[in-house]
C-alpha cells in the first residue's frame, strides 16, 4: 500500500486514495481531530518514546512542578590554539539530572540547518533518526488500522524549507536538497521502500481539484506552523494538462507569530523592564529574550542564573516577576506557557478578544491580547508575505484577473487578516477554504495513487 504523508513543523497527517475517496487515517486517538497528530516526540530516561498528544501529556505529567538538580558534567576536550599557544581545555555543562524526558517539538525546521542531532539520557540521535522514529510510528498506526503492509510513502515538502533558500529563478537551493535528502534518509530508516516527493501547496491543489468540473488557474496558499508556500497552477480537465506557473515561500508560519506574542505582550511579566540594585541596573535581556524560544529556555535553569533571580528579588523594583520567571524555570512551566499562546492566537481567528492565563506555584498571569493588538504585531510579516504572493502570481506570467480562485489551507491560512489580504487582491468570492488540516495529506494521498 501507497501513502500519502504530511509529516508538518506542528501537525502531521496520513491518508490513502482508492480513485474515488480519500481516507484519512485516525494516527492519534487522543487528539480532539483523530486525524491530526502533533509532530512531536517524547522520549524518556528509559528510551521509551511517546509521540502526539500522548507525548504533550505525558511532558506535563512527569515535568510540572517537579524539582530540579543542575549538575556540572563533563563532556569532552577542546583544543585552544592562539598565538603561539596551545592547551587543552575540559569541557561541562549543566544537566538538569532530576529531568525523567526530552520533548522534541519542529524537528522539521531543523531538516535545512546545520543542525546534526542531539544526546538525550546518554544516547547519541541524528536529527534524521529522530525524524525516522516519529515517522515509524505513524506508519505502523496506519498499518495496525488496515491490516496491509505500508511500503511506499509519498510525503509533502515545502517549496523553502526553514533555514532555506530559493535560487533566483525560485527553484530549490543547496540547503532544500539537502533537506529533502535527510528526510528521504529518515523515511526509508523508518520503513519505507519507496519514498517519492510532492510540494505540499501542489499536493492541496490536487485535492482541490476533485470539487472542480472544469479547468481553473489557481493559487495555493498553503500556510503552516513553520512555512508559508504557495502555488500558482492549473488544475481540471484532462491530468495531463495539469501545469504549475510558479511556486514560492517564505520561512514565516504560525511558529514565529507565538513568538512574537511572547516577546511583545509577556516578557514584562517576568522582568523585562524592571531595575535590581542600589543603582537601578536594567534587568539582564538575556533572561527575558531567552523566553521566546522554547529550545532556549531551558539554558536559563542553571545555579548561576538561578542565585542572580533570588538577589534580583531581594534588592529589585518588581520581586514578583522576577519570581514568576524563577518558578517558570524550576517548576517546568514554560511549555505551558507556549501553548497558551498558541492557543490565544488561534481563538483570534474566530475572536476579536482572547486571554494568555499560566496559572502555578508564583505564577498569575492573565494577559489579554485582541485581533488589532496581533495584527499589529505581525505588520511586518504581512508585508512580506504579500510581497511573496504578488511576486510568485507575477512569476506565473498570469494577470490577478486570470486567477479562478485562491485555494487556503493550513492553520495560519485562517487569521481573518490574511484573508482579507487575498480577498483584495483576487476578489472575496474567488477566495475558498480547502480542509484546513488535512487538505494537504489528502492530496498527497491522490499523488500516492498515482504513484502505484
Amino acid at each position: 500500500m501507497h501513502i500519502g504523508l504530511d509529516f508538518g513543523t506542528t501537525n502531521s497527517g496520513a491518508a490513502v486514495f482508492d480513485g474515488q475517496r480519500v481516507r484519512i487515517f485516525p494516527l492519534d486517538p487522543e487528539s480532539r481531530d483523530p486525524g491530526v497528530i502533533r509532530s512531536v516526540l517524547y522520549v524518556t530516561r528509559e528510551q521509551e518514546v511517546f509521540v502526539g498528544q500522548e507525548a504533550i501529556d505525558e511532558y506535563y505529567r512527569q515535568n510540572v512542578g517537579r524539582p530540579s538538580r543542575m549538575a556540572r558534567h563533563y563532556v569532552g576536550e577542546i583544543e585552544v590554539v592562539a598565538s603561539e599557544m596551545f592547551f587543552v581545555r575540559d569541557v561541562y555543562v549543566m544537566v538538569d539530572e532530576l529531568t525523567p524526558g526530552r520533548l522534541l517539538r519542529s524537528l522539521k525546521s531543523g531538516l535545512a540547518t546545520s543542525y546534526e542531532g542531539t544526546d538525550i539520557f546518554g544516547r547519541y540521535y541524528a536529527l534524521e533518526e529522530l525524524v525516522a522514529v516519529y515517522l515509524r510510528a505513524l506508519r505502523e498506526r496506519v498499518e495496525a488500522e488496515t491490516g496491509e503492509l505500508v511500503d511506499g510513502v509519498v510525503l509533502g515538502r515545502p517549496v523553502t524549507f526553514v533555514g532555506g533558500k530559493e535560487d533566483a529563478a525560485g527553484g530549490p537551493a543547496g540547503d532544500n536538497q539537502r533537506a529533502e535528502e535527510r528526510l528521504r534518509r529518515a523515511a526509508e530508516v523508518a520503513g519505507f521502500r519507496e519514498v517519492a516527493f510532492e510540494l505540499e501547496p501542489v499536493a492541496a491543489a490536487l485535492h482541490y481539484e476533485l470539487t472542480v468540473k472544469e479547468p481553473q488557474n489557481v493559487v495555493v496558499f498553503d500556510f503552516g506552523g513553520g512555512t508559508l508556500d504557495i502555488t500558482v497552477m492549473r488544475v481540471g480537465g484532462d491530468p495531463t494538462e495539469r501545469q504549475i506557473f510558479s511556486t514560492g515561500g517564505v520561512g514565516i508560519a504560525g511558529d514565529v507569530f507565538d513568538q512574537r506574542i511572547i516577546e511583545r505582550l509577556l516578557l514584562d511579566h517576568f522582568g523585562r523592564g524592571s531595575t535590581w540594585g542600589e543603582d537601578e541596573v536594567p534587568f539582564p535581556d538575556t533572561y527575558t529574550d531567552s523566553l521566546v524560544h522554547w529550545q532556549t529556555i531551558p539554558e536559563l535553569n542553571r545555579p548561576d542564573s538561578l542565585r542572580f533571580l533570588e538577589l534580583a528579588q531581594i534588592n529589585g523594583s518588581h520581586p514578583s516577576r522576577v519570581r514568576a520567571l524563577e518558578s517558570l524555570l524550576v517548576n517546568n512551566y514554560a511549555m505551558h506557557m507556549v501553548d497558551e499562546v498558541e492557543r490565544a492566537k488561534i481563538a483570534l481567528s474566530a475572536a476579536h478578544f482572547a486571554t494568555i492565563q499560566i496559572a502555578g506555584e508564583d505564577i498569575d498571569l492573565w494577559q489579554p491580547i485582541t485581533r488589532a493588538q496581533f495584527e499589529a504585531l505581525i505588520t511586518d510579516a504581512v508585508r512580506r508575505i504579500e510581497s511573496c504572493l504578488l511576486d510568485t502570481v507575477e512569476r506565473s506570467g498570469l494577470s490577478v484577473d486570470e486567477i479562478d480562485a485562491v485555494v487556503r489551507t493550513g492553520g495560519s491560512a485562517q487569521i481573518p487578516c490574511f484573508i482579507e489580504m487575498m480577498g483584495r487582491i483576487f476578489d472575496p468570492e474567488k477566495v475558498v477554504l480547502s480542509s484546513v488540516f488535512s487538505g494537504v495529506t489528502s492530496g498527497l494521498a491522490i499523488r500516492a495513487w498515482n504513484h502505484e
